[in-house]
């Protein structure tokens, strides 16, 4: 069965190692980064395993991902 991980920092470094295993796996990610378009090549790659959400941990301003994006009870992503 897929898990669903929710991470933050999927555009380098660790973030992004942790992403790409967990999607290797055939797991769903909600990936998290200060700027989408660095998560473009996982979208092309996994397609819609891929929830990319701008996120800035540092920026209280920024609207929390719940509030902006969540996975419906159908199993797909939804906005």
């Amino acid at each position: 069965m897929a898990k669903t991980w929710f991470i933050t920092g999927t555009s380098k470094g660790f973030g992004r190692e942790w992403a790409e295993a967990a999607l290797d796996r055939g797991d769903n990610v909600a990936a998290t980064a200060r700027h989408t378009e660095p998560l473009r090549p996982l979208t092309e790659r996994y397609g819609a395993a891929v929830l990319p959400i701008q996120l800035d941990v540092t920026d209280r301003a920024t609207p929390s991902p719940p509030s902006s994006s969540r996975r419906g009870t159908s199993g797909r992503w939804t906005s």
